[in-house]
């Protein structure tokens, strides 16, 4: 919906990746339109229904099956009344439907300060609607970011924008004669708006197995390390299940689209190929940009840290033009390294900038946590040097250096 505002696409059904037609000549059937009723797991057979008048049902048997049907974002925690006046788009239904709501209205709350709730919240603000952002947490982007690396992004928020940290909703109301929205916050301010959007992080959709294969505690469908449900014929991928993050204790619910990708990867070549792929542990890798900032971050956040029972410190510094080998004016990157006080092991990363082409950093950290490299490792890591493209000195060099000396 972001990218049909921005006007990056212009027709929601545009936001595939691939249409059914090249699907078709890959020799991949296709049923739309179509529900999945039940799956006969002795008899390897899912029960498929039509949307058709008729709503015929068919038998579709299989050698292996991958389950792949996404989350949805739900409102546990609000009265059905509540519930009802909220706009969610996860779905094209959805979208199409909110995308109606959204242009007509101007003024808008938005529940979630996380990347879903900022990311919309960027897009509308350009519409020059009046946006009131709600997050329970001190700081935006908690799950990636330590509060003082968005504290720059908060003071660029446009005079449209306004947020209310440290608050939840406790009740929203519908004033059907001026057909207006009161939100009731915790601290029991009002805010009256148009409409009302739910930018929570979503819910695994596993009713269609709950009963016939083993759920964790979280929600989401058990698999092993190579996607292999509790039917060793079953593989599930994506918003469907936990994945082991960093290195923390246990698997973590976490869905982003870069895993939906991998994970469906991982397991149509473990079907098809005689060695298994283990599915590796992930860094929580994602990037944005918000009101004229890139951001980026990797691995866990100096304030998350404690919950997966680690030691941390942290490394933050600045970067402009001079020190670094960007050409352009008024270069600014502020880059985070977070690790471990004992072995000095990077645990994560966060940057902001406002360049684009910096944001390819957060990927090589990425891949340096992965291999649990140290900052002793990184502060003499082999990075090019060329006087006419870089400084002798490779920034990353630098920051564990930096952050070796103030230990």
């Amino acid at each position: 919906m972001n990218l049909y505002l921005e006007g990056i696409i212009s027709n929601l059904t545009e936001a595939k990746t691939y249409s059914t037609t090249q699907l078709s000549a890959e020799g991949i059937n296709v049923y739309l339109n179509t529900e999945a009723i039940t799956i006969q797991n002795e008899q390897k057979q899912v029960i498929v229904s039509s949307s058709s008048e008729q709503k015929a049902k068919e038998n579709i048997s299989y050698g292996y099956l991958i389950l792949a049907m996404g989350s949805s974002q739900y409102q546990t925690d609000f009265p059905l009344q509540s519930s009802q006046e909220m706009i969610n788009y996860k779905t094209l239904p959805q979208a199409k439907q909110a995308m109606t709501h959204l242009q007509s209205a101007k003024i808008v709350t938005i529940i979630g300060a996380g990347l879903i709730g900022l990311e919309l919240a960027n897009t509308l603000a350009k519409y020059q609607k009046e946006i009131y952002i709600v997050e329970r947490m001190d700081s935006v982007l908690f799950r990636y970011f330590d509060k003082e690396m968005t504290q720059k992004l908060i003071e660029s928020f446009p005079e449209n924008v306004h947020i209310f940290l440290n608050n939840s909703v406790e009740k929203i109301n519908l004033n059907e004669q001026k057909q207006e929205k009161e939100v009731i916050l915790s601290n029991k301010d009002t805010l009256v708006c148009d409409e009302v959007v739910f930018a929570i992080n979503p819910r695994p959709n596993v009713n269609l197995v709950a009963d016939t294969l083993t759920i964790n505690q979280d929600g989401a469908v058990c698999t092993d390390q190579y996607l292999q449900t509790s039917d060793p014929f079953i593989y599930a991928v994506g918003d469907l299940i936990s994945i082991d993050f960093n290195d923390s204790a246990s698997a973590m619910y976490l869905p982003l689209v870069t895993n939906a990708y991998r994970t469906g990867i991982v397991a149509a070549s473990n079907i098809f190929m005689k060695e298994k792929i283990p599915f590796s542990k992930v860094q929580r890798t994602v990037v944005s940009k918000l009101f004229g900032f890139y951001l980026a971050s990797s691995g866990i956040n100096k304030t998350e840290a404690l919950y997966h029972g680690f030691q941390t410190s942290s490394i933050t510094k600045t970067y402009t033009q001079k020190q670094l080998f960007a050409k352009e004016d008024g270069f600014e990157l502020t880059l985070r390294l977070v690790f471990d006080q004992e072995s000095k092991q990077i645990r994560g990363a966060q940057l902001v900038t406002n360049s684009p082409e910096s944001l390819e950093i957060i990927n090589t950290i990425s891949a340096l946590i992965t291999m649990q490299a140290s900052l002793q490792q990184i502060a003499t890591m082999d990075f090019y040097f060329n006087p006419k493209l870089s400084l002798p000195l490779h920034f990353l060099n630098d920051l564990a250096l930096e952050a070796l000396s103030k230990e």
